[in-house]
């Protein structure tokens, strides 16, 4: 056979691909404290079609790992991506949080297993069979001790040129929707939110939620995005107009609050679920006044 230049480079790339085995799963990464494995629902790729990848942690009994805001100790769970020229990663995408427990102090994390999705844009053409995602995770999880980690894991998937839609892992597309489910949805924009300092340490945050109509207001919590709110001193909800559809929850600032924020972000939850949304959380966001908050 006339070896042309073509035939001997698809003779390399085969070469190249040998002992490469494409996996909608990475390794797993196992400790004493957790596991964490890298996964995705699609068996291959669709050139121009976003994907889910998921980051799947499951904690030992015991232990917790860390929300995007985790409060006043632990750090958020991250992940730094190695992608090909063409495809990008968005933000993760954070499910509900729970408070959590840190040898006493209250923190906003996960007590069990949780996914953690993110979003893969993939380019209209894609010239390679197999494609290479990689990612460097990192992490908190604690029960009694505190354990820093961090596990370099990666996807290979083969590219779908077919042009017909690539099969679904049915379980892991039902564990994927659960997760977006518990997204907390954004606030209504018939809601009204605002905050006052009330001592240089302390400040009232006010929610105006039409229809709320004097639910309990007990166990209403603020989950902050950043280090605004002190996580470990107690929140006091209060309704604080005639109808009941105001409320006003008394904060403490942290010591590591920046001295004059722009806004204020985070999810508000209410356990009793909040009118119109079917979820227990609503994300809500607003801009300081100018000089309201000083040191």
């Amino acid at each position: 056979m006339l070896r042309t230049p073509q035939t001997l480079a698809a003779g390399f790339a085969f070469l190249l691909n040998l002992g490469t085995v494409a996996s909608s799963e990475s390794g797993l990464f196992e400790s004493d404290q957790l596991t964490v494995q890298l996964i995705t629902d699609v068996t291959a790729i669709n050139p121009g079609d976003p994907f889910l990848v998921g980051l799947l942690l499951k904690p030992k009994e015991g232990y917790h790992t860390y929300w995007k805001g985790p409060g006043i100790v632990g750090v958020a769970t991250d992940l730094k991506w190695q992608l090909p020229i063409g495809f990008s990663a968005g933000d993760i995408i954070w499910p509900a949080p729970e408070r959590v427990d840190m040898v006493g102090i209250n923190a906003h994390g996960y007590n069990g297993e949780i996914c953690l999705l993110v979003e893969i844009d993939t380019p209209e053409k894609i010239e390679s069979e197999l494609v290479r995602l990689s990612a460097k995770a990192t992490w908190m999880c604690c029960g009694i001790t505190c354990h820093p980690g961090f596990a370099d894991l990666e996807l290979i998937l083969p590219v779908n040129s077919s042009g017909t839609p690539a099969h679904r892992i049915e379980e892991r597309r039902l564990l994927f929707q659960k997760t977006l489910d518990t997204v907390p949805p954004k606030s209504p924009d018939n809601w009204t939110t605002s905050a006052e300092l009330v001592t240089r340490d302390t400040f009232e945050l006010k929610v105006m939620v039409p229809n709320l109509k004097g639910k309990n207001v007990d166990n209403i919590y603020f989950f902050c995005y950043d280090l605004q709110v002190n996580s470990d001193i107690l929140q006091k909800a209060t309704l604080t107009n005639l109808n009941g559809s105001q409320i006003s929850l008394s904060l403490a600032r942290s010591d590591f609050a920046p001295d004059s924020p722009e806004t204020l972000e985070g999810v508000i939850y209410h356990p009793a679920g909040w009118p119109g949304l079917n979820s227990n959380y609503a994300e809500i966001s607003f801009d300081w006044p100018a000089g309201d908050i000083r040191k």
